[in-house]
């Protein structure tokens, strides 16, 4: 057998935990290290333990480097940490960082790089409403049990360039000084590794400048981050508690987007409504209602998709996602299945009768299309669906969308009027108009039955009438497809 030499000194080797998605390059960030830390003279090694079903599949990378050159003898390293150990932990994702405070690798000795952007769990995304984890306390566990927290926005950061997030990362871990490597020893390692070097060494700098100018982010709520609205609707804002102007503003910019001016205007006029119905002057409410309303009134229907599917800069993200240049041939297939409900709710009732209820569209599976939007003929096809926006209001669907919203807002004033947050409940129904096809309907349908003897059960029982409305929601939430 073998005889382990152990090298007696009192240093301890560095660690490094990165917590990264699949595609976010964290393999490639600790090659990277590994690479610098060996051409540099030093003992270095780098582990990986894959995991699954969260997201694209969170994988934990560990890497250690002995701080002294020239040894006798080769330290033995660990494959993973253990408490106490970390001097640095890289979260590609906020919740990474949580997860290592949950398993206790993060300490007061431990200084944490995280990025601020969320990449959603399965759990987050398959809820039927709004299942977003609260990331403010996840950050706020971070900042008390760490010893010092750097954020970094890597969208904003990257934004206008071919950056990829795991190299503006390497440039944070040099710029924070944990590491005994220098700028132009991890320069050329991206250069020897001969993938997107362009790209890579200007996200590398631009870690250097973030970490240097202590560029992090410390937003109270990262997820309320909205553009302003036009300046034409700031008036109309003021009006409104000043608790609610930024989800305001934000469901303006979006049915401009979806539809034009006045139907942001008709978006304010519902609102009004509301907040003239309220004797509270927190916003609560007026904030509840203007989310949901802003979401339902920019309806996904057919002619809605095909705007989107038809963005400017959408093969360019794609290819951006992709980390591939221009010279690469790139094919993107959508893959759609309307039913005769769509179909029929983008003409006028008045012909929709039109629609044949014949073979799959009787049976309510829908047709299948695969549309190659990458080429000439499928964006074409899709720009033609998506030029019928103007004529969207004499669509079957816009009517029957519309009335529904309106026997809604007409439950919350009457709510509003007894109990606020009553009205806040009934506000939050607004989950049932989801989906698409027989999903949609069945939601609707049941929003109807719901609302017809709506003042009648107010009136006679409150309670009764919160617990169904209670129940509704829940049912919404723990089951997509559920109505």
């Amino acid at each position: 057998m073998n005889k382990v030499n152990k090298i007696k000194s009192n240093v301890r080797p560095i660690c490094i935990l990165v917590g990264a998605l699949g595609g976010q390059g964290g393999g490639v960030l600790v090659d990277w290290l590994v690479d610098a830390a060996r051409k540099a003279g030093y003992h270095a090694q780098g582990t990986s333990t894959p995991g699954v079903a969260q997201r694209t599949g969170a994988t934990t990378y560990y890497f250690e480097l002995f701080p002294e050159k020239n040894l006798q003898k080769t330290p033995i390293f660990t494959f993973f940490p253990g408490s106490d150990d970390l001097d640095l932990m890289v979260a590609m994702e906020p919740t990474e960082a949580g997860r290592a405070i949950e398993r206790g690798f993060v300490t007061k000795f431990t200084t944490v790089i995280s990025a601020t952007d969320r990449v959603y769990s399965t759990a987050e995304k398959v809820s039927a409403g709004d299942g977003r984890i609260n990331i403010v306390p996840v950050v706020d566990a971070i900042q008390k049990a760490s010893k010092k927290l750097v954020q970094l926005d890597l969208t904003a950061l990257s934004k206008g360039t071919n950056a990829r997030g795991n190299a503006i990362v390497l440039g944070a871990i040099i710029g924070s000084g944990i590491l005994p490597l220098t700028k132009d020893e991890c320069r050329d390692s991206i250069k020897s590794k001969n993938v997107a070097v362009e790209s890579n060494l200007a996200g590398f700098e631009i870690g250097l400048k973030a970490i240097q100018n202590n560029n992090s982010v410390n937003s109270s709520d990262p997820d309320l981050i909205f553009e302003k609205a036009p300046s034409a609707f700031d008036e109309k804002i003021t009006l409104f508690p000043e608790n609610a102007h930024l989800i305001i503003s934000h469901g303006i910019n979006r049915l401009i987007d979806y539809q034009n001016s006045d139907y942001a205007n008709f978006y304010l006029e519902r609102l009004k409504k509301i907040h003239n119905a309220t004797n509270s002057s927190d916003g609560k409410l007026v904030s509840e209602v203007a989310r949901h309303l802003a979401r339902w009134m920019s309806f996904e229907d057919v002619i809605r998709v095909a705007q989107l599917k038809t963005r400017p800069g959408r093969l360019a993200r794609i290819r951006k996602d992709l980390n591939i240049n221009d010279q690469i041939p790139l094919k993107v297939t959508d893959y759609f299945k309307p039913g005769r409900e769509e179909f029929m709710g983008m003409l006028p009732k008045s012909i929709s009768w039109l629609i044949p209820n014949v073979g799959k569209l009787k049976k309510g599976k829908g047709i299948s299309l695969h549309l190659p939007t990458g080429s000439a003929f499928g964006y074409g096809m899709l720009k033609i669906l998506s030029s019928f926006r103007p004529f969207r209001a004499k669509s079957t669907q816009y009517k029957e969308e519309q009335k529904i919203i309106e026997l809604w807002l007409a439950a919350i004033t009457a709510s509003a009027n007894v109990n606020e947050d009553l009205a806040c409940q009934t506000a939050a129904l607004a989950i049932l108009a989801r989906g698409y096809g027989p999903v949609r309907k069945s939601g609707l349908d049941k929003l109807i039955s719901l609302f017809n003897d709506w003042d009648a059960r107010l009136e006679s029982d409150k309670n009764g009438l919160s617990i169904e409305v209670d129940q509704h929601i829940l049912l919404a939430h723990s089951n997509p497809d559920a109505t």
